[in-house]
C-alpha cells in the first residue's frame, strides 16, 4: 500500500500543509505587523492575548485526536502559556516574547513523540508554528526594545 498521497488528496491539503515553511514565514511576520501600528501597551496586550491562543491550539488537537491524560496535559500547558501572557503584561513584559520562543520548544516536543508520550499532531504543524514562534518572539524584542517597552 502506498503511502503517496494521489492527486485528489494533494489537490485538497492546504497551504499551510504543502508549504510549512513558507506560509509560516508568511504568518509570523504578518503577526509582526500589527505591533508596528500599535502603542507599546496595545502590543504587548495583543502578543499576550496571541501566545494564549496559539498555545490552546494544541488543547484542540488533544479533544480531536488525543485521550484525556493528552487533553489534561494541553489544557494545563495552555493555561501556563495563558498566565505567562498575563505576568508579562502586568510584571515584566519580556516574559511575553520568552513565551513565543518557549512555545516553540513545546513544538519540537511534539516532534520528538517517540520520547516524550504527547498527542499526535499533523507532522507539518511543528516546523510551521516553529517559525511562526521564532519569527514573533524575535519580532517583538526587535520592537519592544526600539519602542522602550523592554
Amino acid at each position: 500500500m502506498s503511502t503517496t498521497p494521489h492527486a485528489h488528496e494533494r489537490a485538497n491539503t492546504s497551504v499551510f500543509a504543502r508549504r510549512p515553511l513558507a506560509t509560516g514565514v508568511a504568518v509570523g511576520v504578518g503577526s509582526l505587523l500589527p505591533h508596528l501600528f500599535l502603542t507599546p501597551q496595545a502590543s504587548l496586550g495583543f502578543a499576550a492575548i496571541l501566545i494564549a491562543l496559539i498555545a490552546g491550539i494544541y488543547f484542540g488537537f488533544a479533544v480531536m485526536n488525543g485521550s484525556s491524560r493528552d487533553q489534561m496535559v494541553e489544557f494545563n500547558v495552555a493555561g501556563l502559556f495563558a498566565v505567562t501572557g498575563l505576568l508579562g503584561l502586568l510584571l515584566w513584559p519580556v516574559l511575553v516574547a520568552i513565551a513565543y520562543f518557549a512555545h516553540a520548544a513545546w513544538d519540537f516536543a511534539h516532534h520528538n513523540r517517540s520520547r516524550l508520550s504527547l498527542v499526535r499532531i499533523p507532522s507539518w504543524y511543528v516546523p510551521w508554528c516553529v517559525v511562526i514562534d521564532v519569527i514573533v518572539g524575535i519580532g517583538l524584542l526587535v520592537i519592544w526594545s526600539r519602542n522602550g517597552l523592554i
